[in-house]
């Protein structure tokens, strides 16, 4: 278990806040997924605590947030996690995957957006300088 905190802990450190942040969207939509399976199958604290889990993530991303860079953007943002985080929530409190499975689908197209944002951006950092404009001599 140490080693396996050592390689995280320096996977998190030497990551790229686009990493970092995919990997949270990522494991927050694993965290709703497992969830829906373990209330449709009757564990209820399985579901629990994933709803759980995966409300703690998407607040924390609720929470970085930077209204001053793109007001409108956060705006939007900031009423889809929210609208997740209270569907996660009564998911709990009714012990029900129907609630996990609106969280999902709610938040499955940002997950989406991001990724292809994040590959976008990585891709144009990878073109060479030749496609770019130059002649490469």
């Amino acid at each position: 278990m140490r080693a396996f905190r050592t390689y995280t802990n320096a996977n998190v450190s030497t990551a790229s806040a686009p990493r970092i942040m995919m990997t949270l969207f990522e494991t927050a939509l694993r965290h709703m997924r497992a969830g829906k399976a373990a209330y449709a199958m009757g564990d209820y604290r399985t579901g629990g605590d994933a709803a759980e889990r995966a409300s703690a993530i998407v607040l924390g991303l609720q929470a970085t947030l930077k209204h001053e860079l793109a007001p409108s953007l956060c705006e939007q943002l900031d009423a889809v996690y929210g609208f997740v985080v209270a569907r996660l929530t009564l998911a709990v409190g009714a012990m029900s995957a129907q609630y996990m499975e609106e969280a999902e689908r709610v938040f499955l197209p940002i997950v989406e957006a991001f990724d292809q944002a994040v590959a976008s951006e990585a891709a144009a950092a990878a073109v060479p300088a030749v496609a770019v404009g130059g002649t490469g001599r």
